[in-house]
């Protein structure tokens, strides 16, 4: 019981009561994707490609992103069900899907012209020129 408690204390993780019918972690296999802008997308493209190779793809329950990292999570989120998986788990529309489209942005400059285009264009927000890029050449009208 001693035990128990002084773990308690020192432990850097507090469970908190979320309301959920989990009891802790429900099983499967999750993937974080950091950020960390344009290199953080293009290496988790490669990191998802190699993940594809190897059938694992597929069996990804959960992915959790920011940043970067999560404007991959978003093609590959957006474009999961075009991904054709044959009967190895591997998405035989992947590159197409996923990495040709990050590639394509990848290969703008879009802060740049963004920021110049907010400043000079009254009435219209650096924000909103960004938008319209990822709008144009990833996402269309797509929303979560």
């Amino acid at each position: 019981m001693k035990k128990k408690y002084i773990e308690e204390l020192i432990s850097p993780v507090e469970k908190v009561n979320t309301g959920s019918r989990h009891k802790g972690p429900v099983p499967g296999i999750a993937l974080c994707l950091s950020g960390g802008g344009y290199r953080a997308m293009l290496f988790h493209v490669g990191a998802l490609w190699r993940l594809n190779e190897a059938g694992f793809l597929k069996k990804l329950d959960r992915i959790s992103s920011v940043s970067g990292g999560s404007i991959t999570a978003g093609v590959l989120g957006m474009n999961w069900f075009k991904l054709d998986f044959d009967r190895h788990g591997v998405a035989r529309e992947f590159a197409a899907q996923v990495v040709t489209p990050i590639r394509a942005l990848a290969d703008m400059t879009i802060d740049i012209p963004s920021v110049i285009a907010g400043i000079v264009t009254p009435g219209i927000k650096i924000s909103d020129t960004l938008v319209a890029v990822y709008r144009n050449n990833l996402f269309g009208d797509a929303t979560l």
